[in-house]
């Protein structure tokens, strides 16, 4: 694998990496250093800064010249307070306000909306117009225009200077109608001078107004915040009489409803004998509903003790009275069974020591039978009159069931009337509740209207202005040049965009991913042709030309452009690795890129270093090497290659001592069959063991493939690039060709670059600055012990 060029290192620490490709542009993101290139726009904007000073300058002057020539126009300014609704007079409302419109967020912003297009409306223009008579007003008229063609041709410019900067005439609007006695085109004009601008986050609204009069701005300006008030008083009024004649009218008809159903309310309680305060609506205070209520307690209670009686007479049917605590309760039941049971226990004490037929026994059996007969007795006496309470019991709830019945029957007949009879209550109570709001509301509309106040508030009256509000000159001026300096900005980075060539190293490096390793002035623009001068016509008995007018290394070896060549011949020395190259192809991407005139110089420039250097011109189709050394085309390469002559016959010395030459020869109709033959092989093997550099100028490489052929025979290629012309697409396709035919590409030689160029003012500063001889090089040709290197 070959070794970059030193060119192609970029130092980072104490460590060597390559310097990686990146795309193409100026002010690229720089991946080394991790942040946006903005030194790359700079020198875009650097490259056409005189297109850049002039708009902006053109655009300072024309808006310099508009804005004297601009009559001045003075604002004045009113502060109105904006509030909803309007004061209340005694509790009294408006008809066209209300209070509440400031707990809704929304309707509040509504009625500001609505207020806005209010002060901006053609109605109060029309009004403020006719209140200050302004029809009349030289100030606000002013002159009648002059008809013309000119004249229109200014008012159109200045109408397209107003809104340039700001000032908008309003539209026309649709509606031509006359307005209050004022012709529109008078409301256009007002309006145009009107603005209503809300101050944010507050209640106050700023009416200004602009004209060339001061004194009528200010005058304006108040007028049309007292017009805004005095309108809203008269449309209120007017919406109040309004309001107040119809609830008049609508009072009288709520009246007549009222009184009939009074009168229809009466007759149903006539026709069905309901007497108020027996029911109501709700039927929660009739005298029928207590009635039913107590029944049905009277009911339960019955109910309640029949049950408990019935409970006891079956105790009583199953003769279980010792279960009955009634029985057992009763006061006499209790005292002969006291007694009964001590004759029991009397009898039993004495039965244990006597016979039955003991007279004492038998005196105690007699006693205890008639106390027997005595607690059935007083039993049956209690029973009885638990069946006398059942019986009561049950016929007492059977009368209260009887008479509950009645009276529920009553009660429903009292509800069928009820409905008929609610409904006509409520009618009368909805009718009597209108007449009565309605009255109130006309009370209350009578007040408001009889007051001339409002709730608008004059905060700031307008104030004559001292100084004019436009043309604001150094706004405006500074404004244009901005917009200007960006538009030319803009213009500039697409004519950046669309120039397609490679103007500087970095980009070729960045572009092409191949090493820069030389870049040469324009000759041109340096005017440096016309130093060459010519050598004497005869050397050493050698006839030559002179110098051409391109070998500009040779004829000042200390301009610019020979340290730009010597420059490029140290990085061609380095561009291999163990030994400097020895056959070197130069080419370009398509003809007229300078490949010629850059290989003949670098020719010279090595034979000044002392090295036996041989330039060969392999263009057999557009020869041209002999005429930038001044020499004739006569037998070279051509007759070479077919034979009729040998090669040391060919190599002819120039004016540049230690140079050689081959030229084309003659042009053979198969030159890609020639350059591409073992014997061109040959011939450089030769050359390059009897020279230490052997440079060759081929054809192009895009238009036919010679320099693909003779790069495949060569140590590296050195691909000249034309930065005025040629596009950076052919010459990647050049490169891709290159590296196709698996040619070492030494690098790009960046041709015709303009030093003042702003990429390239360090270049001119280096070469004003440190343009002196090289100190003494010996050069590693001539003391190689290898003779492939000598």
């Amino acid at each position: 694998m070959t070794q970059p060029s030193p060119y192609f290192i970029r130092r980072t620490g104490h460590l060597e990496e390559p310097l990686r490709g990146a795309p193409f542009g100026p002010g690229n993101f720089d991946e080394e250093e991790g942040r946006i290139d903005l030194l790359g726009y700079w020198h875009v904007v650097r490259k056409r800064l005189a297109l850049v000073i002039g708009v902006v300058f053109a655009a300072m002057v024309l808006t310099v010249i508009y804005a004297y020539m601009q009559t001045p126009l003075y604002t004045a300014q009113a502060t109105i307070l904006l509030k909803p609704g309007s004061p209340q007079i005694m509790d009294g409302k408006d008809a066209s306000q209300d209070q509440d419109v400031m707990e809704d967020s929304d309707m509040y912003d509504n009625f500001q909306k609505t207020q806005y297009e209010i002060l901006k409306s053609r109605s109060l223009a029309a009004y403020v117009i006719r209140a200050e008579n302004l029809e009349h007003n030289p100030a606000f008229v002013g002159p009648p225009p002059q008809p013309g063609l000119i004249s229109s041709a200014l008012s159109s410019v200045s109408q397209w200077l107003n809104h340039t900067n700001g000032r908008k005439a309003p539209p026309q609007p649709a509606d031509q109608t006359v307005r209050n006695g004022v012709p529109p085109g008078l409301i256009s004009a007002y309006l145009g001078g009107l603005r209503i601008s809300p101050i944010v986050d507050t209640e106050l609204v700023a009416i200004e107004y602009v004209s060339s009069d001061r004194a009528l701005a200010a005058k304006l300006a108040n007028a049309h915040a007292h017009g805004y008030i005095r309108l809203g008083i008269e449309l209120r009024s007017q919406s109040n009489e309004e309001a107040e004649n119809f609830l008049k009218e609508r009072l009288g008809e709520l009246k007549d409803s009222l009184e009939k159903s009074e009168v229809a309310l009466n007759d149903y309680r006539r026709a069905k004998g309901i007497i108020p305060g027996l029911m109501s609506l709700d039927g929660k205070e009739t005298v029928v509903l207590d009635r039913v209520t107590e029944l049905g307690k009277d009911l339960t209670t019955a109910q309640v003790e029949r049950i408990g009686l019935e409970a006891q007479m079956q105790l009583i049917n199953s003769r279980k009275y010792d279960s009955m605590p009634v029985v057992m309760g009763d006061t006499g039941v209790q005292a002969v069974q006291t007694d009964l049971n001590s004759v029991d226990a009397d009898y039993a004490s004495m039965g244990k020591k006597f016979k039955p037929d003991y007279p004492p026994m038998l005196q105690l059996a007699a006693k205890r039978q008639e106390l027997q007969e005595r607690l059935d007795a007083e039993i049956s006496r209690v029973i009885a009159g638990i069946q006398g309470s059942y019986q009561a019991a049950s016929d007492k709830e059977k009368k209260l069931q009887a008479e509950m019945d009645k009276e529920r029957q009553q009660a429903l007949g009292l509800n069928d009337a009820a409905v008929e009879y609610a409904i006509l209550q409520r009618e009368v109570d909805t009718n009597r509740e209108l007449y009565e709001s309605v009255l109130e509301r006309m009370k209350g509309i009578g007040l408001a209207a009889e007051s001339q106040t409002s709730n608008i508030i004059i905060v700031d009256p307008a104030e004559t202005p001292g100084a004019p509000s436009s043309p604001r000159k150094l706004s405006m001026t500074l404004r244009n040049s901005a917009l200007a300096l960006v538009a030319v900005i803009g213009l500039v980075f697409g004519l950046e965009y669309l120039d397609t060539t490679l103007k500087t190293p970095e980009q070729v490096e960045r572009y092409l991913r191949v090493p820069n390793i030389g870049a040469i002035p324009s000759f041109a623009n340096l005017r440096l042709k016309a130093k060459a001068a010519a050598l004497p016509p005869e050397e050493n008995g050698i006839k030559k030309i002179g110098y051409g007018r391109e070998l500009l290394g040779v004829a000042n070896p200390y301009s610019l452009v020979g340290e730009a060549y010597r420059s490029f011949r140290t990085a061609l020395m380095l561009s291999r690795a163990g030994a400097p190259p020895k056959t070197i192809l130069f080419t370009s991407a398509h003809s007229s890129e300078g490949k010629t005139v850059s290989a003949t110089n670098t020719a010279a420039m090595f034979a000044q270093t002392g090295a036996r250097v041989l330039l060969i011109d392999g263009d057999l189709r557009k020869p041209r090497c002999h005429r930038v050394l001044a020499l004739e085309n006569s037998s070279g390469l051509t007759e070479v290659l077919t034979g009729t002559c040998e090669v040391q016959d060919v190599i002819r010395t120039t004016i540049v001592d230690g140079l050689s030459f081959m030229s084309a020869g003659s042009l053979p109709p198969n030159p890609t069959e020639l350059l591409g033959s073992e014997r061109m092989s040959q011939v450089l093997a030769m050359v390059a063991h009897q020279h230490d550099v052997v440079i060759i100028d081929s054809p192009p490489v895009m238009p036919v493939s010679d320099a693909l052929l003779l790069a495949t025979v060569v140590d590296g290629v050195v691909l000249v690039v034309n930065s005025l012309k040629t596009s950076k697409h052919h010459v990647k396709m050049a490169a891709a060709k290159l590296e196709y035919a698996r040619a070492k590409i030494f690098g790009v030689l960046l041709n015709e670059i303009d030093l003042k160029h702003p990429n390239y003012g360090h270049y001119s500063h280096y070469y004003n600055h440190y343009t002196r001889p090289d100190p003494d090089f010996e050069m590693p040709f001539k003391d190689s012990g290898d003779p492939d290197n000598a």
